[in-house]
């Protein structure tokens, strides 16, 4: 549904994943954020992805973004307990926006390396014409 993905690239946005993926995800190597890996050369199956945003990458920048990852929802094969001092990040998604996220970034970044307008679109509620895709 276009109100899905509209949401899930709202999302990306006011999740803070542009502060170090870039705004299109392709860890732009923007010297004012902390760089990031490009997620269109990411080589993650969709239940990796969603692990990855839900329990963020322990010793890395990568943060937690699901409520309740470690404490409520098993991450990484450890058992439930206290979030382990080398995650980052608190988490503030739900379970329903970690899964629309990753089927957004399946659906347009996993695998696509060339950013077109359209691309570029998905991370604007479908605008073509937004500023940061008129280069496309």
């Amino acid at each position: 549904l276009p109100s899905q993905a509209q949401d899930a690239g709202a999302l990306w946005g006011k999740s803070g994943c542009a502060s170090c993926h870039g705004n299109l995800a392709a860890g732009d190597g923007d010297p004012a954020y902390p760089a990031g890996p490009s997620l269109r050369r990411a080589r993650l199956d969709r239940a990796q992805l969603i692990e990855t945003i839900a329990c963020g990458r322990p010793g890395t920048e990568m943060p937690v973004n699901l409520k309740g990852a470690y404490t409520e929802v098993a991450c990484y094969g450890l058992p439930l307990g206290p979030k382990p001092a080398e995650v980052k990040g608190e988490g503030a998604m739900t379970a329903e926006e970690v899964n629309a996220l990753a089927d957004f970034l399946i659906a347009n970044v996993l695998g696509k390396t060339r950013i077109t307008r359209d691309n570029c679109a998905a991370f604007n509620a479908g605008n073509r014409n937004a500023p940061e895709c008129q280069q496309f």
